[in-house]
Parts: C-alpha cells; structure tokens; sequence
C-alpha cells in the first residue's frame, strides 16, 4: 500500500489526530499547518512503506469524533502495530519538515569530521579503566 491509497477522508482524519497530539504554538506550527496528511505523510511512507497497512488500520478504527489521546493510548493497548505507526508517522512527518528543523535550530544530521590521531573524551577521562578493572561480567549462552 503506497501513501496514494490513502483517501482524503483518511487524510484529514490523520490531520486531526496529529493537531491534537502536537499542538501548535506561536513559535511552532501546528502538524496541519506544515501538511502532515498531505506531502509530510508521503514523505515518511517513501522511507516507510510498511507502515501503510498499520496506519490505516489504526484511522480507520480512530473514528470521527476521536479524542487524539484516548486514541494513542487504546491502539497501545489492542493493537501495538497500528500505535506504532500512527505515533511514526505523526513525530517522523512533523520533525522531518523544514520549516519545524529550523524553528527547533536543529540542522539535521551533520557530518564530523574526525581525525585518526585524536583520542576520544572517554579515553583521556579514565572511564575505561573502570571496565578494565572490572574485568568481564557477561554470561555465556548456553550451547545448543
């Protein structure tokens, strides 16, 4: 199932959802606002198709007049699957859109560079002289 097999009734339906699970400020728009059902939907089902099914399940059991909380909190409880992408799509949607990344001050992922003569932190602050004095602590699985 692609985000195109999702009606506009489902659309409006995750719209909804969305608004009452993220609420808007005046410093951050609201899920609706940046197109959460539309455009930020498909985005995240390019890069998640096998939430598709889940998520439908989850606006076709929301209802109209569903409160967003109660919502979440039922789908947790009866069906895990549908809760976990309903919640996916919703966080994924609002904080993969530009607009909310840069109100937030967060670039995105960022490459570092990193050098083959420096040591990191934990090496210089002895925190691995703890663990080597520890010694091992594991357990063995057991054969077979």
């Amino acid at each position: 199932m692609t985000a195109t097999a999702f009606s506009a009734e489902l659309r409006a339906r995750l719209r909804g959802i969305a608004d009452g699970l993220i609420p808007g400020t005046a410093e951050i728009p609201w899920p609706g606002e940046i197109d959460i059902a539309g455009r930020q939907l498909d985005v995240v089902l390019v890069s998640r198709p096998d939430l598709a099914d889940d998520l439908r399940r989850a606006l076709d059991g929301a209802g109209e007049a569903a409160d967003p909380i109660e919502l979440v909190s039922r789908l947790a409880a009866v069906d895990p699957a549908a809760h976990d992408a309903l919640v996916t799509v919703v966080v994924a949607g609002y904080y993969l859109h530009g607009d909310v990344k840069r109100r937030l001050g967060y670039p995105g992922q960022v490459a570092a560079a990193v050098s083959v003569d420096a040591y990191p932190d934990y090496a210089h602050e002895g925190q691995l002289e703890r663990v080597l004095e520890r010694g091992p602590i594991y357990r063995r699985t057991p054969p077979g």
